[in-house]
């Protein structure tokens, strides 16, 4: 599986709108329910505030991983929220956060996230593919970056 098989135009949030976190998070799970991915989101909206409350899903350097499980996904869902101006998730390193990952997945697959992440981190982790996400002006360019990028260090690698 591909960064680009999970975040594409269409699971991609530019610009989010909110300003703080747990809008943020609500405005991603929105999303997913106007993709059909769930009917509700009240359970997961309280579950991931309590895990915040735990602990920041700030990450450092502009970024934040939201993860849960859900009865109402059958397979690994992400959607990417885009903030141009940040939002303040209390990060560590004092940085706002621009990208906002999502990661709901079912419970019978409860680890395909740790690989996601690794490789959007890997991604992520590029200033220059950072910058163009940043300066990207529509969600197709958003996930032609992706795609140019996978195609460059040839990511083609299977996750269960």
């Amino acid at each position: 599986m591909k960064i680009s098989d999970k975040i594409n135009s269409k699971t991609v949030v530019l610009p989010l709108q909110s300003n703080c976190k747990y809008d943020t998070l609500q405005e991603l799970l929105n999303h997913c329910k106007s993709l059909d991915y769930l009917t509700s989101t009240v359970k997961l909206i309280s579950s991931l505030d309590e895990k915040e409350k735990k602990m920041s899903s700030a990450s450092g350097r502009g970024v934040a991983y939201h993860y849960n499980t859900s009865i109402e996904v059958d397979d690994m869902i992400a959607v990417l929220g885009i903030s141009k101006k940040g939002i303040n998730y209390d990060a560590a390193d004092g940085m706002l956060c621009n990208f906002i990952l999502l990661i709901l997945e079912p419970e019978s697959k409860e680890q395909q996230h740790r690989q996601f992440i690794n490789y959007f981190q890997d991604m992520i982790n590029d200033i220059s593919i950072k910058e163009q996400l940043l300066d990207a002006g529509t969600k197709s360019e958003i996930e032609q970056i992706i795609i140019n990028w996978e195609n460059q260090i040839s990511i083609d690698n299977e996750f269960s």
